[in-house]
This record gives C-alpha cells, structure tokens and sequence, in this order.
C-alpha cells in the first residue's frame, strides 16, 4: 500500500506542475519521514494522494488540467471556402488569420468551445475594406481575413443564436488540409494540359521559340485568357456575396 501511495503520488506532482527531480526528491523525503515516525500507513498520515498532492503544489484539488487549444490549418477555393467555413464554423473552429499560403488559420478550445458564423465580401483596397468593416461592425462582424480581393469576416454564433450557440462537445479536428471543388480542378487540369502541350510542342521542334512571332499570339491568348479567367473569378465571388 505505501509504495502504490508513492508512485501516485510522485505522479500528481509532476501533473500538478511540479519538476521530475524536485518531485522525486519530496517522495523521497516523505518516504524517510514516514519511516523515522513508525507510521505504516501513508493514507492516515498524509490524507488522500490527490489532496496532499495539491497542498504540496498549490493546486485546487478541483481543478483539473486545461485541455490544450487545437489547432488547424486549411485551404478552399472560391467554390467551396463559404460552405466550408459555415460547416467548420458549426464545430467551433474560430479562423484567427489567413496565412501567406492562402490557408485558414483556426483555432478551437474543446473546453469551451462555442459555433462561429462566417461571411465573405469583396472589397478593392484598404478604403474600401475599411468601409466595409465599418458597416458590419454593429452586426458583431469582425474581420478575420484577407486573400486578393476577398475580405472574410466572422462572429460569435451567439449574436444570433444566443446560449444555443455553445457546443456540449466538439468533434474531432478533419484529417484533410485542401478543399478543392471539381469545377477548380477542371481548371488546374486544363492549364497543366496547355502547360504539357507547349513543351511537346517545343521539344519535337513545332515551334521555334527562337522566332519572335511565336510569342505575339501567346500573349494575345494570355491576356484574353487570363482576363475572362478574372473576370470569372470576380464573376463568382461577386454572385456568392449578393447571396448571403
């Protein structure tokens, strides 16, 4: 009994927050001390384990140890990020920042975890971003993060849902890191198609990159393509804004 007392008790201090040798050192010193006063039993000279063990650290003997705070990092695109953020949002993931790779930074505490709700609005410029944070900041919208020409915003799903908005419990953090819809996808798979073409092209000598008026119409397809490419992009972000 005395020795699985001990071993227990050196656990809790270490728990507690007490360093290894200093807590091996206390045992060590308790297990003399018990020895000199005749006693044989721990339990009646020193009380429970747990609440001896906070004495000696200074801790609530209700007080359990803070669950660590989670965190995740992930990426969308413009198809999905909205859709995303409002199921990740339900969780309790509260996004903190994006990142330089265009990730969502978000963090979770499973002790107290509560829903978030999620908004994107397109805005050219520090005005105008300005202008529009101004005009949701009495709704509770704070913004949270900004990629090219989309500015995210967030807030407690309390402002809306009041106490319903806490989790009991959160799910486990996705395994998955990028989120990309089937409609991005075609868009990768057509530009690396273009991309494999053109070096086939060059490689079985179809096309002289030495001769300048190859590049005329690749620039002119560029600038075309790139600017319908935009304007596509603007196009989508704009119509998912008008529909929130």
């Amino acid at each position: 009994m005395t020795t699985e007392y001990f071993t227990e008790l050196g656990g809790l201090l270490r728990t507690g927050g007490m360093p290894e040798r200093e807590a091996a050192a206390t045992v060590a010193d308790l297990r003399g001390y018990l020895a000199e006063s005749g006693s044989v039993d721990p339990y009646e000279e020193f009380g429970p384990a747990e609440e001896f063990a906070a004495r000696l650290t200074g801790r609530d003997p209700e007080e359990r140890p803070a669950t660590a705070a989670e965190t995740w990092k992930w990426t969308a695109d413009i198809y999905t990020d909205r859709i995303l953020l409002d199921e990740y949002g339900e969780q309790g993931w509260e996004v903190e920042g994006i990142d330089r790779f265009g990730r969502f930074v978000c963090r979770r505490d499973p002790d107290t975890a509560m829903r978030w709700e999620y908004r994107r609005e397109t805005a050219h410029g520090a005005t105008e971003r300005d202008r529009t944070a101004a005009a949701l900041a009495p709704d509770g919208w704070e913004p949270c993060g900004r990629w090219l020409f989309m500015t995210y915003f967030k807030r407690p799903a309390s402002a809306s849902a009041g106490p319903a908005a806490a989790l009991e419990s959160a799910p486990d953090a996705p395994s998955r890191q990028v989120f990309f819809s089937a409609k991005y996808r075609a868009l990768l798979v057509v530009f690396a198609v273009s991309v494999v073409l053109l070096v086939l092209s060059t490689g079985f000598g179809v096309v002289d990159l030495n001769d300048p008026a190859f590049y005329w119409p690749m620039l002119a397809a560029a600038a075309v393509g790139g600017g319908a490419g935009w304007y596509g992009v603007k196009r989508d972000v704009t119509r998912g804004a008008e529909s929130r």
